[in-house]
């Protein structure tokens, strides 16, 4: 376990848990050095409560042998019914734990691994470093017709609030 976890800021990590409040897909940018990076949907599992994401990964997959490389990681996630966007940087690591498979796993990963004994089958562990996030308390309809208005109006639409969330305590 990383000792940054130790000075979270609970804060932040209630920020990010009102943000992305159930499982979700996100795109993960692997091999940051590169261009073009490397994307791939996937689900988090669960954010811990010392603000650590879980994700299942193959040892066969593209993101395991970059991370093998580099372990930095953007996550991408985006919500258009709910008009939520964050943006969050973060470190990689590959866990082998057998109780914490048997207590994030859904049948519906049967469709990428056979079963949770799956040899190829492994934890993504997150530790959250950075996160940016885009949230408009107003629906999106509400939204486009500010928008259109303020086409014809020039009056500034309200589009939301947006910031770093802070992660950390110093």
């Amino acid at each position: 376990m990383n000792d940054k976890n130790l000075t979270r800021n609970r804060e932040g990590l209630n920020k990010i848990r009102q943000l992305i409040d159930v499982q979700k897909i996100v795109m993960m940018a692997s091999r940051l050095d590169k261009i073009p990076f490397s994307v791939c949907p996937m689900t988090i599992l669960e954010m811990d409560d010392q603000g650590d994401l879980w994700f299942f990964t193959s040892k066969k997959s593209s993101v395991f042998q970059d991370i093998e490389y580099d372990n930095r990681v953007q996550l991408l996630y985006s919500d258009e019914d709910t008009q939520k966007y964050v943006s969050i940087f973060g470190n990689a690591s590959h866990i082998i734990d057998n109780e914490k498979v048997e207590a994030l796993w859904n049948p519906m990963m049967n469709h990428w691994f056979d079963g949770k004994d799956d040899p190829d089958l492994v934890l993504l562990n997150i530790n959250m470093e950075h996160a940016y996030y885009w949230n408009n308390d107003t629906n999106a309809l509400v939204s486009f017709f500010e928008l259109i208005e303020g086409g014809l109006t020039n009056k500034k639409p309200d589009l939301g609030k947006q910031g770093p969330i802070d992660l950390q305590t110093y």
